[in-house]
């Protein structure tokens, strides 16, 4: 009896220290998947600072940023000529939606500084990558 008593407790040690393994199995399995998932999502962050920060991607904000400005100007000037009051609601509207594209790659813009005039010009118009309130390009509802 105390033969099968032992084989039995055995038996159960040994499906206890196997539901122990398959436990701590699964428990660095899952911690380990976490851990992967941390490393991916670092080293994509991690390119896409090297890709925002990178002179290409630098150089062409900076190209938008001059060719939008003139395209406000450009638009300013035909708000100006135009009598036609639905045509002048139209271009303030395009024109507000520019100045919000030159306001976000300003912002974006870092290292070397844009040109005195640029830099003026995003300080008066934009807040933080947006159209400033105050600003004679804001519009209501405009982003």
């Amino acid at each position: 009896m105390s033969e099968t008593r032992d084989a039995v407790g055995g038996c159960l040690g040994a499906v206890i220290v196997a539901v122990i393994v398959v436990v701590l199995a699964g428990i660095v399995t899952f911690v380990g998947w976490q851990v992967g998932w941390w490393f991916t999502n670092q080293n994509a962050n991690r390119e896409a600072h090297m890709i925002r920060s990178g002179y290409s991607n630098q150089q062409t904000l900076r190209e938008q940023v001059t060719a939008q400005i003139a395209n406000v100007d450009t638009i300013t000037t035909q708000i100006a000529a135009s009598h036609d009051q639905s045509l002048i609601s139209a271009l303030k509207a395009q024109r507000a939606a520019v100045a919000a594209t030159v306001c976000q790659d300003g912002a974006e813009v870092t290292g070397d500084p844009l040109p005195a005039q640029q830099r003026a010009w995003l300080a008066t118009n934009c807040q933080a990558g947006t159209i400033r309130p105050g600003s004679p390009y804001y519009q209501a509802g405009t982003p």
